[in-house]
Order: C-alpha cells, then structure tokens, then sequence
C-alpha cells in the first residue's frame, strides 16, 4: 500500500511545476482588412482574409478581392478573387494552395510562396503566384506599409501596393496594377488620399483613379 504521505508529496510537486508552467499565449489572428476608394473616375475596393485554425496554427486561409468600376458603368467585370490554404513553415514563410477568379479568365487553380514581415512600423508581403492550367499565367505581387507613430492618438499610414501578371507561354502582359495610399490612423480605422494605376491586357490599356480612401480592421 503506497503510503498517504508520499501520494500526497507527489500531488503537492505536481500542483507546484504546473504553476510555474509559463501561461500559454493567447491565439490571435489578424483581422479582415476592408478598404473603400472613391475618386474621380470610379469606385474600388479590397478585402483581405488572412486566418489560421486555432488548433493547428501552420494551417490557415488566405483570401484577397479586388474590384474596380468606373462611375459610369452599370456591370463592371473588373473584379479579381483568390483563395487559398496556406501552411506556414518557416518563419515569415508560407506556401499556398488554392484558386483565382477573374470574369475573363475564369477559375483557375493556382499555387503560391508567400513571404511576410510585420513589425509595429513595417508591413512588408511579397507573394510569387503560377496557375496550374492551359493558358497559364505567372503573378509578382508585392505590398509595403509603413505606419510611423505621431502622437497618443494618431499614425501616419503609408502604403505601396503592386501587381504584375503575364501569360507563360508567350511573356504577355495580362494584368497590373500600383495602388497607392497616404493619410492617418487611429486604432482600427485609417483613411487619407489614395491613387490607383491599372493596365489591361497586352495591349496594357491604362485606367487610373485618384480620390480619397477608407479602410477598417474588421475584427472577428
């Protein structure tokens, strides 16, 4: 028979690592990302989604939208739509598995590397993109925010925003994009004067858009 004294030492030891045990971190995952531009052309917008499951963090879902329409029209086909599971494995870096839509293009699955830093400052993400289909096209993409602190209440908030996209077999451009941002931001809101440059096809017809923008880290 074990003896009282010792059954009740070995609960007491137990009782005590476990207390010393460093408290778990709390999981947090980035918030959606909504931002409205009005400007003298039209109208565009982006949502960006970037989660991970909570019990099993490498794993995650990354999704953007895009869409641009001019004032005048009434059915715009400029929308782009991507997402994509994600496993992160190493620091900073992920690849991704999943697909793009475009009206012109369709749905197409497509692979990517991602790569992110993020600081309390800095936002830098630079994500190489190929489909795996006919007809492929290959996609850079490159996002820098820089979001220096002004007083108690308020940070300056800049951000550059690219995209080039060609087809594989021929080298053609299909699709680009400079999106960019200066204002302020306070908390989860941010807004200021925003400019967009977009080109079209091999051709690259150009679309441009200045204005004024509206963004807010949307938390779920």
């Amino acid at each position: 028979m074990k003896s009282p004294l010792l059954i009740a030492c070995v609960l007491l030891l137990s009782n005590y690592l476990k207390a010393q045990e460093p408290p778990s971190p709390e999981f947090k995952n980035p918030p959606v990302v909504v931002e409205v531009l009005a400007g003298n052309n039209g109208y565009a917008s982006q949502m960006t989604v970037n989660k991970s499951f909570r019990s099993f963090p490498k794993l995650g879902i990354f999704s953007v939208t895009n869409f641009s329409s001019r004032w005048s029209e009434t059915n715009s086909k400029d929308m782009m739509n991507q997402i994509h599971l994600t496993y992160h494995f190493a620091k900073g870096f992920s690849v991704l598995a999943g697909t793009h839509y475009t009206p012109s293009s369709g749905l197409r699955p497509n692979t990517a590397l991602m790569y992110s830093y993020s600081s309390k400052e800095f936002l830098v993400t630079l994500m190489p993109r190929i489909d795996l289909a006919n007809n492929s096209n290959w996609e850079g993409f490159a996002l820098v925010e820089y979001k220096p602190k002004l007083n108690e209440f308020w940070n300056l908030y800049t951000r550059a925003q690219g995209l080039y996209c060609a087809t594989i077999n021929s080298g053609d451009h299909a699709r680009s994009y400079l999106m960019l941002r200066v204002g302020i931001s306070s908390k989860e809101f941010r807004f200021g004067l925003g400019a967009n440059w977009d080109a079209y096809g091999p051709a690259r017809n150009t679309k441009a858009n200045y204005g004024v923008f509206v963004a807010a880290n949307v938390i779920n």
